[in-house]
Order: C-alpha cells, then sequence, then structure tokens
C-alpha cells in the first residue's frame, strides 16, 4: 500500500497545482509547466542509473560512515540536483516567461516534481532498497519540490538582475547539501532528527517563497 501511495504524491501534487492554475487564469498558456515536468521525468534516468551504479559497488546503504556520506552526498544529492539545474539552466531559464524568483520557483518545483515521479515508480518496484526506506519513499516528491524551491529562488534571482552564474551555482550547491543532508539522516534511520531536518527545509524555502514575492529588478 505505501508503495502506491508514494507513486502517487508527485504527480497528484503537479495536477493539482495545474489545475490550480488552469482555473486562476484560464486564459494563460501551461505548456511551460508540462515541459518542466516531462523534462523531470527525463531526467530521472541518470539518477537511476546512479543508484544502480551505487548498489553494484555495495555503497548504497548504512554500511559504513563513509559510504553513507558517499552514496548520500555524491550519488543521491549530486546527481539529483545536477539532473534537475541542467533543463532548467540550459533551457527553461532561457524563456522569458522565466523572469524572476517566483516563476523560478515555479518551474524548478515542477521539475522536481516530475523527477520525483519517475524515480519513485523506480524505488518502489525495481530498486534494490524496495520498501526499505518507507520514510524517504513517502518523502521523495515533497521534499525535492522543497529543494527545487531553493534552486529555483536563486535561479530566478540570477535572471533577474543578470547574475546567473554565480546564483546558479549557488542555487546549486545549497541544494546538494540540502539533498545529501536529507538522505544520510534517511539512512541513519533517525525519525527525530528527520522530522527536525523537514521542519527546517521548510521553513527555509517558506521565507524564499515570501522573499521572492517581494524582489523586483528594482531592488538591484
Amino acid at each position: 500500500m505505501e508503495n502506491f501511495i508514494g507513486v502517487l504524491i508527485s504527480p497528484l501534487l503537479f495536477l493539482a497545482y495545474f489545475i490550480f492554475t488552469k482555473l486562476r487564469n484560464p486564459q494563460d498558456n501551461n505548456d511551460l509547466l508540462i515541459k518542466s515536468f516531462t523534462w523531470g521525468c527525463l531526467m530521472a534516468v541518470p539518477v537511476i542509473l546512479a543508484d544502480q551504479a551505487a548498489h553494484y559497488l555495495m555503497i548504497d546503504g548504512a554500511r559504513s560512515i563513509r559510504r553513507m556520506i558517499t552514496y548520500s552526498f555524491v550519488i543521491v544529492a549530486f546527481t539529483s540536483e545536477v539532473s534537475k539545474f541542467l533543463p532548467l539552466r540550459l533551457s527553461l531559464v532561457n524563456r522569458n516567461r522565466f523572469a524572476n524568483p517566483v516563476e523560478g520557483i515555479r518551474y524548478s518545483a515542477i521539475v522536481a516534481l516530475g523527477l520525483s515521479t519517475v524515480y519513485a515508480v523506480y524505488y518502489a518496484f525495481f530498486s534494490a532498497r524496495s520498501g526499505a526506506d518507507p520514510a524517504y519513499f513517502l518523502s521523495i516528491g515533497p521534499m525535492n519540490a522543497v529543494f527545487g524551491v531553493v534552486m529555483g529562488f536563486f535561479l530566478g534571482l540570477g535572471k533577474l538582475r543578470k547574475n546567473l552564474f554565480i546564483d546558479s551555482m549557488t542555487g546549486l550547491g545549497a541544494t546538494i547539501l540540502f539533498h545529501g543532508i536529507y538522505r544520510f539522516i534517511i539512512l541513519t534511520g533517525d525519525t527525530t532528527l528527520f522530522g527536525m531536518f523537514t521542519l527546517g527545509a521548510v521553513f527555509v524555502a517558506s521565507i524564499l517563497i515570501f522573499k521572492s514575492t517581494r524582489v523586483t529588478a528594482d531592488s538591484y
């Protein structure tokens, strides 16, 4: 049952947001939302391949602190965040609608939900660790969206103030760090620490969402 619930979380979040935007602005062209979600789905492939390689090399579990760190920060966090970053930086950020932190957050979170949709299916039914980490599996979608907020804010900020390289690297570095800590905590099995980290990450994302609505070109 957990497997099916986990698989449905990300696509349902995307569908709910898509319907919300349609109802709010019926005349809006939401094709970029669909493209963002599709990009995320496609970019799940390198993340899945990295996880398979980690299993083959026996570094995908809590066998030692060094392997846990390598798996969490290199295999999972680095691969996942770079896979989300590439379509954002090389394609979506060049669109006129991607003009500020609000739009950056919007499309980055959707890319993250696309990636987590496909990855959740893999993790539920094909991964060597299927069923081993219910907390991870059920939180993949929401937490990836939270990390997407962080990355999107900095990409949008960089586009707005024409400082894209530095701001985009800041966003990428921050999300790799956040994602790595998240995966490492899951591997430790410490539910208290996981709860504290989740609250902290959501708090940071909420601040960035609030700040994104206050940032204008005149601010810089």
